[in-house]
């Protein structure tokens, strides 16, 4: 592994070790990436191996357990996904998306650091020997179904993965899981998602977690499997079927395990569950519980909030289509009676991905929102959910803040979803 910085006044930095070295080893473990780099290195007594100039040799270093060493490794190099799943977002992305949405990240090094879903096929012993022995835990499994043979329909990876093994290995080594179920209508719901609930149950609560999603479908779908979106009538229903079945999903010390994402509960027109459902609240980003824990955090924020701004003042909160309803109940009260605002909640039809089909805020494009605010009557600013970007600040379609002001012609801001830290300024 290359080094690409050396921290000041750290062991390494004494020993000379530069900038452009490589590192080979450390106690006779071969470095393969910033992982290993952190789990051997926390040792008190090290042998590193750092070749320069294609000469090796070996510095021996003293240090306190909790002292750093002082090397950082070049960024790691994510493994592609080895499925073609017949739902995957990649092969429905239309020309002019940032270019990382067209990579299949299935890198179990990723899971762990950033929460990454992967599905595994691509781990073979080798990795999962390493996952038990540095303990890469919790890791994020997109389980989808355990059927072999719906396993082998749905991800196209052309013979047994050998799923229930590997998870089985996993949570007998102490490694903790959350699962994920893309449910596909007709092909991974009814008799086949209650199998799949009642194999990944088994393992709680070394299985922390399972979440229910719905699929989501582009309109460029050209020459890919049939699928079929849930419509409000099919998401209530679906509900409706789970309710019937929800008390077969108990386990000990949970007061509910087996979760549905709010997707479904906005789709079919009904209340979005109380705190109680969502527990710890350990999902939010994989869509399970943004809205009550959105509405927690506006409640609370109330008492805090401005009753008056400096002067009068317009501002436009862009919204997904599907979250429009929910938000605006929420926020529209107590924005009212804040004096000299004046503000406009727009829902975003991406028309860009499919109006029908992709409703989320989080795959709103640019060239949606410039298109669909230019109409309106130009406000004092606009502001936008940071989860229609990147952590690098790009949209779905390459575009970034500054690039969309500049379309618009007024001040554009990325909001984290509090009105507190929104309305400060204005006051």
């Amino acid at each position: 592994m290359n080094i690409v910085a050396i921290t000041p006044k750290t062991p390494a930095a004494a020993m000379g070790i530069q900038v452009g070295d490589d590192l080979v080893s450390i106690n006779a473990r071969k470095i393969k990436d910033e992982i290993d780099y952190t789990f051997y290195s926390a040792d008190e007594e090290l042998t590193l191996v750092i070749q320069r100039s294609g000469i090796s040799r070996e510095i021996n270093i003293s240090k306190e357990m909790d002292e750093e060493l002082g090397i950082v490794v070049e960024p790691m190099t994510i493994r592609s996904c080895a499925n073609n799943c017949v739902f995957c977002f990649a092969h429905q992305n239309p020309p002019g998306v940032r270019e990382a949405l067209n990579f299949k990240d299935g890198d179990f090094r990723f899971s762990f650091l950033h929460g990454h879903y992967i599905t595994m096929t691509n781990m073979g012993p080798k990795q999962m020997a390493r996952v038990v022995e540095q303990q890469l835990s919790p890791l994020y499994i997109s389980v989808h179904v355990t059927d072999p043979g719906t396993r082998e329909k749905m991800l196209l990876y052309g013979k047994d993965d050998h799923l229930m093994e590997k998870l089985e290995t996993l949570t007998n080594n102490g490694i903790q899981l959350h699962t994920q179920i893309v449910l596909c209508p007709g092909w991974n719901d009814g008799e086949i998602l209650l199998q799949t609930i009642r194999d990944l149950i088994k393992m709680a609560p070394r299985i922390e977690s399972i979440s229910i999603v719905p699929v989501g479908l582009t309109k460029y779908r050209d020459n890919l499997p049939d699928l079929t979106s849930y419509t409000p009538e099919s998401a209530r229903e679906f509900i409706r079927w789970f309710s019937e079945r929800e008390n077969e999903f108990k386990v000990p010390g949970f007061d509910h395990f087996v979760l549905l994402s709010d997707e479904f509960f906005i789709l079919a027109g009904l209340a979005i569950p109380d705190n109680d459902y969502y527990g710890d609240f350990s999902m939010v980003e994989n869509g399970v519980g943004q809205c009550r824990d959105f509405f927690n955090r506006f409640q609370a924020s109330i008492p805090l909030l401005p009753t008056k701004l400096k002067k009068s003042t317009r501002l436009v909160f862009a919204t997904g289509t599907l979250g429009y309803p929910f938000l605006k109940d929420t926020i529209a009260n107590t924005l009212a009676g804040i004096t000299n605002l004046d503000y406009d909640l727009v829902p975003i039809r991406n028309e860009w991905l499919g109006a029908d089909t992709v409703t989320v805020t989080g795959l709103v494009s640019a060239r949606d929102l410039v298109t669909q605010l230019r109409s309106a009557d130009k406000p004092d600013a606009v502001y936008l959910s940071y989860r229609m970007f990147s952590e690098d600040g790009i949209t779905l379609d390459d575009h970034t803040r500054e690039d969309i002001e500049k379309k618009l012609g007024i001040p554009v801001y990325i909001h984290h979803e509090d009105f507190l830290e929104i309305l400060s300024p204005w006051v």
